[in-house]
């Protein structure tokens, strides 16, 4: 009977883990997105577009974030309307990041928005090709 006890306390203790606190660093990937999360930056790549955001990005107790960096709308040899201003936010449940940014386009003066996109952490995004 005490071995059961133990089994069931040692069970209920795994529910109780403390969640993540910031974004785990490494490769994250999905279809079209790729985060590369670092202590000195977090790198993104969704469709044909890339940004830098703030590194070691913090997540609240239900594992959300928003973090500031800039955002270039083009990959390839020909950059269009270079970096603009962007917020990267998101949502980590267990091993899975869902995200979306927002971009203050200067050149339009309007608000773009990229994503959803959903992206796993150990996996390598699945690359695209982009228009040159």
């Amino acid at each position: 009977m005490f071995v059961a006890g133990a089994a069931a306390c040692s069970q209920s203790y795994e529910s109780f883990a403390p969640a993540a606190t910031s974004l785990t660093y490494g490769d994250w990937g999905g279809a079209d997105a790729q985060v590369t999360a670092a202590a000195s930056t977090t790198h993104v790549s969704l469709n044909c577009s890339f940004g830098d955001f703030a590194g070691n990005v913090s997540l609240d107790a239900n594992g959300r974030f928003a973090v500031n960096g800039s955002w270039n709308r083009s990959v390839g040899p020909i950059q269009i309307n270079s970096q603009m201003p962007a917020q990267l936010s998101g949502q980590v449940t267990g091993n899975t990041l869902t995200f979306a940014i927002a971009v203050n386009d200067t050149i339009a003066k309007q608000i773009s928005s990229f994503g959803p996109a959903t992206v796993v952490f150990g996996r390598q995004g699945t690359p695209i090709v982009c228009p040159v």
